[in-house]
């Protein structure tokens, strides 16, 4: 059946002015089960970021009508949060259920992978580079998003399959009663604030506590853990997005890139992203309907109109920002007089290391500072010791997800990233926990059933955390010298997050279905757990960790690194199990990973729309740029394939591509001589 382009509604900016309704009241309008908060519920989710709605999401779609999920968020809609980055795992998951860059690249910016510039501290104006491509378009899009978009977005698609989502109500935990058992749970739902509905008791088997870093249930049930050594923090603000980067004082520098600027202290992020901050609610649930009318009817790319048109249609405010902020090391000595660079804690920092390192200072000059773009006194934002792990994650009746479960630091993007391992993983153990609790002589022998289902879950995130928080160690240890990153770090993290055995087999076609997601997303966590890997980051840490902060490395240390690295990469190469077309995906490497500052090519996903400037996604058949609505050539919409592709390789892309989504069409799908294969995990948390 051909797809057909949905007429644009306007039901809720109508339902709003009739009848006088605030941002919680219209969202609550939505819900299937009507605006008020039911009284029984099987899962109670406590928090309605971005993971708590992952978590209600794959639990209907896991097993459609089994669990009934009540969703409570206390906000009277969804609001600021950092943490705009994602990586391919995300743009899957989203795929799974028709939500792909025709759709969502309306209201996201689009992400082709990752790019770093080392900054030399001793050498001012030098510095090394590297990058690698994020997922060609005719496969998947990769995503840059403001939080409130992407948890509205999420918001209104769970209303849509039967999840209810309630903005503006809070659970009270003191007052709530979380046992063992089935049905055992007595949540208590504070009196309303935005409405008139009084407080209510909701019955249930299990509540997940997705409270973020505020861990209202995990902290009752152990105090917070924080790992030896440093820690982090984060200071952040938000600019202007140049339409012209050739100012920019870093070679191969492109936007639409998630960049990353480190220099021994730390690192700085550069991502652009589409703001639509400031348009009401209602409005903006209208729009995010039509597009997902538009994703359920398969409406091809050149037949939705613009960010700019939609902007226009449904009466919204629509501006391209660049978050820019610093994620340093908390054992960096500061000047005793910060004054000159500020008056906030988080500008003062910020303008110190803007001074400090002269290719920072001159790549400031491209942008230009946003005030209280979120809101009064939001110019400035910090965070501090970012870090921890919460040593128990579930218990009688309940458990944590997501950052309620730990967090390391926003490298890499593992916030949201590996972090949703937490929210799809519990989803679908909840649905075996409570049935087999249902099947249980007695309340003792259900609450045994339940923990048993969980304890796997329990020895994933336990294991995750100090995993990531290694990975962060290794990486800022290799930015205390220029050449570490490109020749060290970051191509284990290439190797071993995209390479891994088990994890080529999405790179055939993008696609993972209900069946392997969980599998796929709890054995991933950047590889971390890959012995190669593990390897290398000790030998790294160990040589650098104990030389003081504001010494250089000695060049003897460096070389020994660099040298065991490159005999733990040549045997990884050399064992077939890490193959992948390494010199179409990096500069600076061939096929095999050796290592050549002269090969300075790659493949190229993306190029600038020549009327406005955004960066697009490469695919001979979207013509029309996504941002403005202007039209492109074919040859400006087509793959710059580096090294080439024969023909007949090109083709059978292009057949994968059209796909739907779960259904491979690569022909060689399955006939590796080295088949998907989990190592670092045990065979338990497979299951």
């Amino acid at each position: 059946m051909a797809a057909t382009t949905p007429t644009p509604r306007y039901t809720f900016t109508e339902r709003a002015k009739a009848g006088g309704l605030n941002d919680a009241q219209i969202l609550n309008s939505n819900n299937k089960g009507g605006p008020e908060v039911p009284t029984d519920s099987d899962v109670v989710v406590a928090g309605g970021g971005i993971h708590g709605l992952i978590h209600a999401i794959q639990s209907e779609k896991h097993k459609p009508g089994q669990l009934k999920t009540t969703l409570i968020e206390k906000s009277p809609k969804p609001g600021y949060k950092i943490g705009e980055s994602t990586l391919p795992l995300f743009s899957l998951w989203c795929k799974m259920f028709g939500l792909t860059g025709e759709y969502l690249l309306r209201i996201f910016g689009i992400k082709d992978g990752l790019a770093f510039d080392f900054l030399d501290r001793e050498n001012q104006g030098h510095y090394t580079d590297w990058a690698t491509n994020g997922p060609p378009g005719l496969f998947l899009a990769g995503f840059q998003m403001e939080r409130s978009m992407s948890e509205l977005l999420l918001t209104l698609f769970a209303q849509r399959i039967g999840v209810n989502v309630y903005h503006g109500k809070q659970v009270d935990f003191q007052a709530s009663k979380v046992y063992r058992g089935l049905e055992a749970n007595k949540i208590e739902i504070s009196k309303g604030k935005y409405d008139s509905q009084p407080a209510t008791t909701v019955n249930s088997s299990l509540l997940v506590d997705a409270t973020g870093r505020f861990r209202q249930v995990a902290s009752k049930n152990a105090p917070i853990h924080r790992f030896e050594g440093w820690n982090y923090d984060a200071f952040w603000a938000y600019f202007t997005c140049p339409k012209d980067e050739s100012k920019i004082p870093f070679r191969f520098w492109e936007g639409p890139n998630t960049n990353h600027l480190c220099f021994p202290e730390g690192w700085a992020w550069v991502i652009r992203v589409p703001s639509w901050e400031g348009s009401p609610i209602p409005n903006l649930m209208d729009m995010l309907t039509y597009l997902l009318d538009c994703a359920e009817a398969r409406t091809p790319n050149d037949e939705i109109p613009s960010s700019e048109e939609l902007a226009e249609m449904f009466g919204l405010k629509f501006q391209w920002v660049t978050s820019i902020g610093m994620a340093t090391r908390n054992d960096v000595k500061y000047p005793e007089d910060m004054s000159q660079y500020g008056t906030k804690e988080a500008e003062r920092k910020f303008y110190y290391f803007v001074e400090k390192y002269e290719l920072i200072k001159e790549f400031m000059k491209s942008f230009e500072l946003i005030e209280d773009l979120y809101g009064p006194n939001t110019t400035w934002i910090v965070r501090k010791s970012l870090t921890y792990q919460s040593p128990v994650v579930s218990g009688a009746g309940w458990v944590a997800i997501g950052d309620a479960c730990g967090f390391t630091n926003p490298y890499l993007s593992p916030g949201i990233t590996a972090a949703m391992a937490t929210s799809v993983y519990s989803a679908e153990l909840a649905h075996k926990a409570l049935a087999e609790a249902k099947a249980a002589k007695d309340n003792e022998s259900a609450e045994l059933a339940i923990r048993n289902t969980f304890a796997p879950y329990d020895k994933f995130a336990k294991d995750m955390y100090p995993a990531l928080n290694q990975m962060n160690k290794f990486n800022y240890c290799c930015f205390r010298e220029p050449r570490l990153g490109p020749q060290v770090s970051l191509i284990w993290q290439a190797l071993i997050g995209v390479g891994t055995p088990g994890w080529q087999l999405i790179r055939e076609d993008y696609n993972l279905t209900m069946d392997n997601y969980v599998r796929y997303s709890i054995n991933w966590a950047w590889g971390t757990w890959v012995p190669e890997y593990d390897a290398v980051a000790k030998k790294t840490i160990e040589l650098i960790a104990p030389i003081p902060l504001e010494e250089p490395i000695p060049d003897s240390v460096v070389l020994e690194i660099i040298e065991y690295s490159n005999q733990l990469k040549k045997q990884a190469v050399d064992s077939n199990k890490f193959n992948f077309r390494w010199d179409g995906l990096l500069r600076y490497y061939d096929l095999y990973l050796n290592y050549d500052e002269k090969k300075v090519t790659k493949d190229r996903f993306v190029r600038q729309c020549t009327h406005c400037a955004s960066w697009l996604a490469l695919r001979p058949d979207w013509k029309k740029c996504y941002s403005c609505g202007k039209h492109r050539t074919e040859e400006e919409a087509t793959i710059t394939w580096n090294p080439p592709l024969a023909s007949e390789e090109v083709k059978y892309l292009v057949a994968a591509s059209d796909a739907k989504p779960g259904v491979s069409a690569h022909p060689f799908q399955g006939q590796s001589d080295h088949p998907a294969t989990f190592p670092t995990m045990s065979k338990e948390i497979c299951a």
